[in-house]
């Protein structure tokens, strides 16, 4: 059997730094939700102006990645 290993807090603040940065180059506010392999929050950032609306689709997003066994490359 495989081990997973889960997200740790510093990687999870890494990925959203990342994504918050990709953002930024495209000039599109978003709200960044980062899970651990269970799809439970570990990370979570509301750029300014990105639409309060979404916050629960970004976190719904990352937890359906989860479940769908999407893992960051290694």
């Amino acid at each position: 059997m495989e081990s997973i290993n889960s997200v740790t807090l510093e990687e999870a603040q890494s990925i959203a730094s990342a994504a918050e940065k990709k953002a930024e180059e495209i000039g599109q506010p978003m709200n960044i939700a980062v899970t651990e392999v269970g799809g439970r929050l570990k990370a979570f950032a509301r750029m300014e102006a990105a639409w309060t609306a979404s916050i629960d689709i970004a976190i719904n997003k990352a937890y359906t990645a989860a479940a769908l066994g999407m893992r960051r490359p290694t």
